[in-house]
């Protein structure tokens, strides 16, 4: 007989694989579904990453001739000074608590000062976020305008300054040798009645010697000053010295402009009594009228302590050095010609004694001009449509947090 062919005990109908084969499909698809949410997840995640570790930290917070500054630059800069100026204040209350405790009438004084040195520090702390981004302007504009003058600050240059901030110099001077005491010599014999007219020499005053700072100590200390720095604000050493590359560049630069400013200006010489009221002051002018002399009735009467007993003599002096009223109004006025004038410090009777129109400036009146002609260069710089800042307060930085001391 031959054999017939034996079905399977459990054959599937088509049904059922039909069935099975859109479950595997299923299967498929959700498996596919999963892994696409998984890398969108993974994606999102590094675009975050990537982000806040890469995009935010070079995202510019002004832009200063085609040059940005970046965040990751700014927001150190700013904890650092965040951090300087806190410490400074710490010093600053101590300071004050050991004077407040001293009970002492003559430490009224310093008080006072302290107490102003803290409000100010602690207005700067309000403003440090801003002020840091104009220094940083700053910087930009004076290194882009030292190129083009062709200023440079070395390497050594920088390192010297840094050796100073720490106390360290390369080559102390030598110290002062220790005075030898004098020898005693006995007095000669004199009588009980006979006058003394001889001063006694003191015994010298022998004063301990500082060592000079050594080059392992400049390392030592420096090395510990910037890690201490690295973990507080993030602020490195290389940061530190581009700001002190920046401090030597910005003092050149206010150098050679400061030397372009015109030496000669438009001056008087003249004299003022300075008085509480008007009725004083007509009273006065009343005097002088009737012929007496200015210079006697300043010292008899001025409340100007500087001056009223060299006859109320201001000396010479350019537009722009007095309080703007005084200003406008001697600069009216002809050789020989008086005015009366009201400032904040009172009623003052003026008379202009001589009058130039380019006479050369001296002292304080240089330094002024050249002062003057940096701070307006500079204004110009930054009010240039090519000074475009991008900062919001989102980009002030937080504290970093304070590491753990190790156990």
């Amino acid at each position: 007989m031959g054999k017939t062919a034996q079905r399977p005990e459990k054959a599937l109908t088509r049904k059922q694989i039909s069935r099975r084969e859109r479950e595997q499909r299923l299967r498929q698809r959700l498996i596919a579904g999963t892994g696409v949410v998984l890398l969108l997840i993974v994606g999102i995640l590094g675009w975050g990453l990537y982000d806040a570790y890469v995009l935010q930290p070079r995202r510019p917070v002004a832009t200063v001739y085609g040059a940005e500054i970046p965040l990751a630059e700014y927001q150190r800069l700013v904890r650092y000074r965040r951090w300087d100026y806190r410490g400074y204040l710490e010093q600053l209350q101590a300071q004050r608590e050991q004077l407040t405790a001293a009970e002492e009438d003559e430490q009224a004084f310093l008080l006072q000062y302290i107490d102003q040195q803290i409000q100010q520090l602690q207005s700067e702390l309000m403003n440090l976020p801003v002020s840091v981004l104009d220094e940083m302007i700053d910087d930009r504009i004076i290194r882009r305008e030292s190129a083009q003058r062709g200023i440079t600050v070395t390497a050594d240059e920088v390192q010297l300054r840094l050796e100073e901030q720490f106390g360290y110099e390369r080559n102390p001077a030598q110290p002062t040798p220790e005075p030898t005491p004098m020898p005693t010599v006995a007095a000669p014999d004199v009588a009980a009645t006979a006058p003394i007219t001889g001063t006694a020499t003191p015994e010298p005053t022998l004063m301990p010697t500082v060592a000079p700072m050594t080059h392992e100590q400049f390392v030592e200390r420096s090395t510990t000053w910037f890690e201490t720095v690295r973990q507080a604000t993030g602020f490195t050493e290389a940061d530190l010295r581009y700001m002190i590359e920046s401090s030597l560049y910005r003092a050149a630069l206010s150098e050679a402009i400061g030397a372009e400013a015109p030496t000669t200006a438009e001056q008087v010489h003249a004299r003022h009594i300075l008085v509480a009221t008007e009725e004083e002051a007509k009273s006065i002018n009343v005097r002088l009228a009737a012929g007496e002399d200015f210079a006697a009735l300043a010292a008899e009467l001025s409340q100007d302590s500087s001056n009223k007993d060299d006859g109320g003599d201001l000396g010479w002096f350019p537009r722009g050095q007095m309080v703007d009223a005084f200003d406008e109004a001697v600069f009216a006025l002809h050789p020989g010609e008086m005015s009366i004038v009201e400032t904040e410090f009172g009623f003052h009777v003026i008379r202009v004694e001589e009058r130039e129109a380019e006479r050369p400036l001296e002292g304080a009146a240089l330094q002024n001009a050249q002062d003057q002609a940096w701070e307006d260069w500079l204004a110009a710089q930054r009010s240039s449509d090519e000074v475009i800042r991008h900062w919001n307060s989102t980009m002030v930085p937080e504290d970093l947090p304070t590491p753990r001391p190790d156990r």
